[in-house]
């Protein structure tokens, strides 16, 4: 049977190597006898306030005191340390299979260890690694973080690399740069270099460094990335940012879409405001803006529906729409144009064009037109095989009739 060393209300408890348990009852200091680390074979048992000046290795560290052990060093245990009821204060490194504090756990330097928790708070000043790291309130790491889990009911603030594969917090959430596979944050996300996200979904607001990249977005408020952005899915309530060019697969915005620099999207844009793009913008399926668009350069898509505006160099489509009362102040070239009723366009390069009553286009190049009343065409009128307008259409320039249409680019 282990033998137990036991020390009650002693002001200082001078130690050296134990063989076997100790147990500390009220006894404000522990030291060592000689050199800087106290070791204890088996299982250490605190009782009430206590400080241990030097390093502690043991099996196992189990307090019970409200209010702060502290330990003025390294803690190597085997197996947990904890305080159940208070905070725990390492001033060194830490490596346990577990370590715990009711209130807040402080780790000076490096902590090692399966899971690591506090009720209050967690702060480690060095680098992280493990499984977990929690806390009721927050988490503040100053060095590397690799964990498969932090998660906090208020804040978690990583501020070296980090490698986690889980990063949750009720509030909000900072990183610098590194990969995180799933963020889950109640509030704010925000990280200051390039990071990859494979999952974010975030309550109210993201920022991304430069060159960051990111799988998948889902925001209720606003993302915004300080540089280019290379991304998969983008889906906000309120807002997106991109402050370079975007990359990626589709965008579903609530409110307004902006990038500083051109946009490329192998799917569908769909906004429910307005978009501006910063340079050409490519996409391959469609675009859909319930607003106006605004575009410093060409739009190539296979389709694009605009309730209003769309402002851009040109505009090329396989299927095109403006909505009512809507305005283009570009060439457009499709297969298929439908031009709502009293819109104003540019001129029109297609193979079927329909434009409804009241309208006011630039010049026509079609296969087949038909064009609603009280409509006016202000340039030419070029057809391949067939032209119908009815009653008040007016024609600045006499229609014409050809063999073939010229090329787009010569018009």
């Amino acid at each position: 049977m282990a033998e137990i060393q036991r020390y009650k209300n002693e002001a200082v408890v001078e130690l050296g190597e134990i063989e076997g348990d100790l147990e500390l009852e009220n006894c404000r200091s522990v030291r060592p006898a000689e050199g800087n680390e106290i070791i204890v074979t088996g299982r250490v048992s605190v009782k009430g306030e206590t400080y241990f000046e030097g390093s502690l290795k043991a099996h196992s560290l189990d307090a019970k005191a409200r209010d702060t052990i502290t330990i003025d060093g390294d803690l190597t245990v085997e197996t947990a340390a904890e305080n159940r009821r208070g905070g725990l204060e390492i001033t060194g490194s830490a490596t346990a299979e577990s370590i715990r504090a009711g209130s807040s756990l402080r780790i000076g330097k490096d902590l090692t260890c399966t899971s690591a928790s506090g009720g209050g708070s967690v702060k480690v000043v060095g680098n992280a690694k493990g499984r977990k790291v929690s806390a009721g309130g927050s988490v503040v790491i100053s060095g590397d973080v690799e964990v498969e889990r932090v998660s906090a009911g208020g804040s978690v603030k990583i501020e070296g690399r980090s490698n986690v594969d889980e990063f949750s917090a009720g509030g909000s959430g900072k990183a610098h740069d590194g990969k995180i596979v799933k963020v889950n944050v109640g509030g704010s996300f925000k990280s200051s270099g390039a990071i990859e996200i494979e999952e974010i979904d975030v309550g109210g607001s993201i920022k991304v460094g430069p060159d960051s990249k990111v799988h998948s977005i889902d925001v209720g408020g606003t993302f915004s990335s300080e540089g280019d952005l290379n991304f998969v899915d983008i889906d906000v309530g309120g807002s997106v940012h991109i402050g370079g060019a975007g990359n990626g697969r589709t965008i579903d915005v609530g409110g307004k879409v902006v990038t500083d620099g051109p946009l490329t999207l192998s799917g569908d844009m769909e906004v429910g405001g307005k978009a501006e793009i910063g340079g050409d913008f490519k996409c391959e399926a469609k675009i859909k803006i319930g607003g106006k668009i605004m575009v410093d350069g060409r739009i190539d898509t296979y389709r694009i529906i605009v309730g209003g505006l769309i402002d851009a160099k040109y505009v090329k489509a396989d299927g095109f729409r403006i909505g009512r009362r809507s305005e283009v102040t570009c060439p457009v070239e499709a297969r298929e144009i439908l031009v709502r009723e009293r819109a104003r366009t540019g001129s029109l390069y297609g193979d079927e064009i329909r434009i409804e009553e009241r309208s006011r286009v630039g010049s026509i190049y079609g296969r087949e037109v038909y064009i609603e009343r009280d409509s006016v065409v202000e340039g030419k009128t070029l057809y391949t095989e067939k032209l119908d307008a009815e009653s008040g259409v007016e024609f600045r320039e006499e229609p014409q009739k050809v063999d073939k249409l010229p090329p787009p680019d010569e018009i």
